[in-house]
Formats: structure tokens, sequence, C-alpha cells
């Protein structure tokens, strides 16, 4: 990001999937989420971890069923790169493409993460729940938080928490941006686009304007 001094760290506290943190060429980088087999798939590629390139549905229900009977990245492959629309176990991703043949996500998923891959060197991953992480003074921290509103998340995640917590970073130095629906009014959105979000196989599209917000001043 324009700005960011190399000294300090670039820091996801909720870094998913990890595309953007392995697109930032920021020198120090912090990549943390709670969902520790996300995590795991995401340091597994940058040591070098191959995925498979096929994955059944039989294995997709076996892994799921038994999770600590497999190497944790092949956990967080299946959990979240064969699973409907990437959520974490929502279903075997299954479908066609436009001449009307099965998919194979999970070869569509190595390609994605093959590309990635490199981006995902040098990166200092953690599993702390966000509250618990010590970031520096200083630093450029992006939060893509669970949304507000959403109904595909159940864990009591407090958004009022959340926004205080962005409040008290900003109030030591470092440079915050979180992208969400909606945020307090001192937080100004910078950045905005109309998105679909695909929850569950079930529930279908919903549309929406995910912006990117930054603390005012």
């Amino acid at each position: 990001m324009d700005g960011h001094d190399d000294s300090k760290p670039y820091v996801e506290p909720f870094v998913g999937g990890g595309n953007m943190i392995s697109a930032c060429p920021a020198p120090i980088r912090w990549g943390n989420d709670v969902a520790e087999y996300a995590v795991a798939l995401l340091e597994g590629v940058s040591n070098g971890w191959e995925p498979p390139t096929v994955l059944s549905e039989t294995e997709y229900h076996q892994i799921k069923e038994d999770p600590h009977g497999y190497d944790p990245e092949l956990v967080g492959f299946a959990m979240y790169s064969c699973s409907y629309a990437g959520k974490a176990w929502g279903g075997y991703a299954r479908g066609n493409d436009a001449k009307g043949s099965p998919r194979n996500f999970a070869s569509e998923q190595v390609r994605h993460l093959t590309k990635q891959s490199a981006g995902l060197k040098n990166i200092k991953w953690t599993t702390l729940n966000y509250r618990d992480m010590q970031i520096e003074r200083g630093s450029t921290v992006y939060c893509d938080p669970p949304y507000a509103g959403t109904t595909d998340y159940k864990t009591g995640f407090s958004h009022e928490d959340f926004w205080n917590w962005c409040d008290a970073l900003v109030g030591k130095g470092c440079r915050v941006f979180v992208s969400e629906y909606a945020a307090p009014e001192h937080w100004i959105p910078v950045w905005e686009k109309e998105v679909t979000n695909s929850l569950t196989k079930d529930t279908g599209a919903k549309r929406g304007v995910e912006k990117l917000f930054a603390r005012s001043a």
C-alpha cells in the first residue's frame, strides 16, 4: 500500500484465503486467522506443499469426519478449496462448466494456489484471536472480519468490540483499513464495489456493496 513504512509490518488479522496478503509487496508481513486449517493450508503452500488435483466426494466426507487423521494442510484444502463457495464444510463443490462438462474444483483451486504460492513466502503465520495479537506501533493493518448482518457467521463475533479494537490501533499510530458493508460514522469509505456473495448452495447469491473503510481524523 502507498505510504507503507517498510520497517513496519503489514498485518492481516483475518487472512482468510490469503488473496490480499499474497499480493502485498511489503517486506514484513504477518498473516493471522483463528481458522487454523485455513492458515495451515496457506502455510503449507508457502512451504512447497502441493494439493491433490482430484479430491472425491467420499474423500471429502472422510476428511470432514476425522480431520485429525489427516495433515492439516489437506484438511484446509478440503474444508475450503473443495467446498461450495469456499465456505468451511459448506458442501462438496460440484457443477458443470459452460460446455456442460463436470468441473474439477480441486484442480481449479490447485491452479489458484499455485499462482498464489510465490506471494505466500516469508510470511509470519499465526492462529490467534485478533484481540491477542501484539501489533507493532505504526503497522499497516488490513481487516476483513466477519461481515455484520451476514447469516453464515454464528460465532458470537462482537462488531462493537472489533471497531473499538480498530480505534485503539489507530490511536497508537497504525494505519487501519477495514473491508465491510458499513462502519461507525467516524470511519470513511475510501473504495467500494458491488459484489455477489454466494453463501450456500441452498440460499444462492446475494448482492451488496463492499467498502474499504479508513479512519477519519
